[in-house]
């Protein structure tokens, strides 16, 4: 394995998303807490229709205990409530953590073979732009229109106070504009969750092909940025320099 190689697997290894892992238990637990809320709830719904005697009799037990049945029902309904609301939030957590660890991800990959990033605080179109220059077009890479999704539905939930990006209406999970049902965040990031590895490894890939491609273009690039301040005299020293690493 050559160095570069050696960097992309420490690059890889470091680009394991671990959060998704943390909070999936959280997530099982609410839904099966959720579930049996509802489950309650339709069991006395279910019982109050068919058998109301019985229902009746049950309640005025559970009066003379300080206990209303339908007091539980109510709560049985707000707690299931909440509780969607704690998984909304939960996916919304998962979708804005995976597209910002793909980014940092993304930074590290630059700085590693390119020594500087293109901005200092670079965003999506800033990174676009680089590798654009590099010849890697990010929408040629494996991966990348699901990375675009998650982009999208990333910035929606960012700046949700803000008019719905008519892009958004293109996925198929939000052709409603709606962002309140956790069912349809969960769905949407179960189909895109495992582009961002492929995308990042495949980006990795063609990087490194990149940097070690020095076709007469690149090198002349390279010469023309290496001897922009140089008179005649230092670029012969660096030429004699640069022969003493091949001797």
């Amino acid at each position: 394995m050559n160095e570069l190689s050696k960097i992309n697997v420490n690059i890889l290894n470091q680009a394991i998303n671990k959060f998704d892992g943390a909070v999936n238990d959280l997530i099982e637990e609410l839904k099966l807490e959720r579930e049996k809320q509802y489950n309650d709830y339709k069991y006395w719904n279910e019982l109050e229709t068919s058998n109301t005697e019985k229902f009746n009799y049950l309640d005025e037990l559970a009066n003379q205990t300080g206990h209303s049945i339908n007091i539980q029902i109510r709560e049985d309904i707000e707690t299931a409530m909440f509780i969607k609301d704690e998984l909304t939030a939960l996916f919304e957590m998962k979708i804005i953590y995976a597209f910002k660890h793909l980014e940092i991800n993304i930074k590290k990959l630059i700085l590693h073979h390119y020594k500087e990033l293109p901005t200092s605080k670079p965003k999506w179109y800033d990174i676009q732009r680089f590798f654009k220059k590099q010849n890697i077009p990010l929408n040629k890479i494996q991966g990348y229109t699901e990375v675009n999704e998650l982009r999208l539905i990333n910035n929606s939930l960012k700046h949700s106070h803000e008019s719905v990006d008519p892009e958004i209406l293109k996925i198929k999970e939000f052709k409603n504009g709606s962002f309140q049902n956790f069912e349809t965040l969960e769905s949407f990031y179960e189909r895109v969750e495992n582009y961002s590895a492929i995308f990042f490894t495949s980006l990795m890939e063609k990087t490194e092909k990149e940097v070690a491609n020095f076709n007469d273009k690149k090198l002349k690039q390279i010469a023309e940025k290496a001897t922009l301040n140089m008179n005649k005299e230092v670029a012969e020293k660096l030429i004699i320099e640069i022969e003493k690493k091949y001797n």
